[in-house]
C-alpha cells in the first residue's frame, strides 16, 4: 500500500510538472544533455540551485536566517512552483510562502539533502532526485525527523535554472 501511495505521488508530480511547466516549450521530447562532462556540469548547476532553494538548512552553503530564506524563495522559485508533501498535500508557491511566513520553527528544523542525481532534461525543464532528511516541528513544538526521496523539478528561465517544484515521498524502513 505504501509503495502504491509513493507511485501515485510521483505520477501526480510528473503529470503536474509536464502539464503546467512545459507549456510554451518548443518540444516536449527528451533532449540529450550531451557529453558526460556537460551532464556533470548541469548536475552540479542544478545541485547548486537546489542548495540555494534549501537555504533554511543549517548545513547548506547558502544558509540564511529563516525569514530571509522565505523571502529569497519567494523571488527564486518560478511563478508556477508547487510542492507535494510527504502526506500527499499539494501546495502552490503562494500557499507555501504564506505557511512559511506564519511558521516560527526552532533552530535545526528544515531539509538536509544529499545524493542528488540529474535524471532527465526536456529542453528548458529538468528532473532530478535526492534523498533528504527532513526535520519538522509539530504544532505542540515537538521536533521529528523523516527521510524522503524527493523529485525536484527545475525550469530554465532567462538562461538560469530555477526551482519549479518538488514531490516528497516518505522512505519507510
Amino acid at each position: 500500500m505504501k509503495v502504491h501511495f509513493a507511485a501515485r505521488v510521483f505520477s501526480v508530480a510528473i503529470l503536474l510538472a509536464s502539464s503546467s511547466l512545459m507549456l510554451g516549450q518548443e518540444s516536449a521530447k527528451k533532449a540529450p544533455v550531451g557529453k558526460d562532462e556537460d551532464r556533470a556540469t548541469l548536475e552540479k548547476e542544478l545541485w547548486d540551485a537546489d542548495q540555494q532553494w534549501l537555504c533554511s538548512s543549517g548545513a547548506g552553503p547558502y544558509h540564511k536566517d529563516y525569514k530571509e530564506c522565505i523571502e529569497f524563495r519567494n523571488q527564486y522559485w518560478t511563478s508556477q512552483f508547487f510542492e507535494i508533501s510527504p502526506e500527499g498535500q499539494v501546495q502552490s508557491k503562494r500557499q507555501m510562502i504564506a505557511a512559511q511566513r506564519a511558521a516560527h520553527p526552532s533552530p535545526g528544523v528544515g531539509p538536509y539533502p544529499d545524493d542528488f542525481k540529474l535524471m532527465a532534461v526536456y529542453g528548458n525543464f529538468a528532473l532530478a532526485t535526492d534523498h533528504t532528511r527532513l526535520k519538522r516541528q509539530s504544532a505542540d513544538g515537538k521536533i521529528s525527523e523523516i527521510e524522503v526521496q524527493v523529485l525536484r523539478m527545475f525550469a530554465k528561465e532567462n538562461g538560469k535554472w530555477r526551482p519549479a517544484g518538488a514531490a516528497l515521498v516518505p522512505i519507510h524502513k
